[in-house]
């Protein structure tokens, strides 16, 4: 047997050697492969343990290992003889172990031959045929992308375990969306109820807000277009930005109440810019302040004009004088509730509602924005 040949052990010892480099990096590959795939798996059912990938590679790797060199790269009499043999000496060492057990000189010779010319080949053929590791190119790029993915599996397990690397969205999970500003801002003397600067996750509704007029201003649109000063941008898919506009109400200081008095003097004159407190008042007794009073004319000795704003009561005067002015007031349009009830009358109950629902983060329903667009609709 060439393992009790002095000459031939160290040979034996060179292949053995390297059938076991070639087992452990074949079987490297193997569990390297392994941590990639267990750890991906993982990954995606959301368990980012990593002790889970390295204990199966770890595991693969020692099986695979002893296996390939049991089975595959454990080398016998005749593989070290073959080994041998490509260093030059024809087959000699194969015709020797063929031979070793033949008594006769002219096998004794022939393995007197072979250990002769073993003996004088040279440290780089020895190289050449025995090198630490015989594994093809293909199984070397093999090791190197299982090493790679293996590695890059652990790191990605272990940065998403620590909170560094979102966690895989298989199922359609809306939590890491994109989010959008919603922004609300004023023009005129107004204020925004609800919440005026908010983050919206992409495709989901905003918060209510409500555009409120301060005294003396009225609201009148959003920037968009948007006329109703209750409003809920929904679907949101991009940053918004709209301003409620206000106007200023006139205070009236221009114009002349609804008292339609005429004044008579001797000549008969009258003086229409010259209210005269002694006769009778013919303004409005509901409603807002009447327009222009009209001019009265004296048909009579005592001359008392009578205007008539066409929102008020005609005045008591004995003239015949009639103004052309005209008196505000209230009609059915302004009214809600069977026709009877002013706007003004429930306004605070429905405001104060309105507002407790967006404080609470609700939607208000569609009668109240139906409520409120008409009030800022009617003043």
């Amino acid at each position: 047997m060439l393992k009790n040949d002095n000459l031939y052990s160290g040979y034996g010892k060179k292949l053995r050697r390297e059938g076991i480099l070639n087992s452990l990096g074949l079987g490297l590959a193997i569990g390297s492969g392994t941590v990639f795939a267990v750890g991906l798996v993982a990954w995606l059912c959301g368990f980012f343990a990593v002790w889970l990938p390295l204990s199966a590679g770890a595991l693969a790797f020692a099986l695979s290992s002893v296996l390939l060199y049991f089975l595959k790269y454990r080398p016998d009499d005749r593989d070290i003889a073959r080994r041998v043999d490509s260093m030059g000496l024809e087959e000699r060492t194969v015709t020797m172990l063929d031979f070793e057990n033949d008594p006769s000189y002219i096998a004794k010779r022939q393995r007197d031959d072979a250990r002769a010319r073993v003996s004088e080949v040279s440290p780089e053929a020895v190289k050449r045929s025995f090198p630490l590791m015989s594994l093809k190119k293909w199984a070397v790029a093999v090791l190197c992308v299982a090493l790679f993915l293996g590695c890059g599996m652990t790191t990605v397990v272990a940065l998403t375990d620590t909170g560094t690397l979102p966690p895989p969205d298989i199922n359609g999970d809306k939590t890491h969306d994109i989010f959008f500003t919603v922004t609300y801002l004023t023009d005129g003397g107004g204020d925004i109820e609800g919440e005026p600067d908010q983050t919206v996750a992409s495709g989901a509704d905003a918060k209510t807000v409500v555009a409120i007029a301060e005294d003396g201003w009225m609201f009148v649109r959003w920037s968009d277009g948007e006329k109703s000063p209750a409003r809920t941008d929904r679907a949101v898919d991009t940053d918004i930005e709209v301003t409620a506009i206000f106007e200023e109400i006139g205070d009236g200081s221009d114009s002349e109440d609804g008292d339609g008095t005429g004044n008579t003097n001797k000549e008969g004159d009258v003086d229409k810019n010259v209210p005269d407190d002694s006769k009778t008042d013919g303004s409005s007794t509901i409603g807002s302040p009447g327009g222009d009073g009209g001019e009265g004319s004296s048909d009579g000795e005592k001359g008392d004009g009578s205007g008539q704003g066409d929102g008020g009561q005609q005045g008591d005067g004995k003239g015949n004088g009639r103004g052309d002015g005209a008196g505000g007031g209230w009609s059915d349009g302004n009214q809600v509730i069977d026709g009877k009830t002013d706007y003004r009358d429930v306004y605070d109950q429905y405001y104060d509602m309105a507002m407790e629902i967006i404080r609470n983060g609700g939607e208000l329903p569609d009668y109240l924005k139906e409520f409120i667009e008409k009030y800022y609709g009617s003043i």
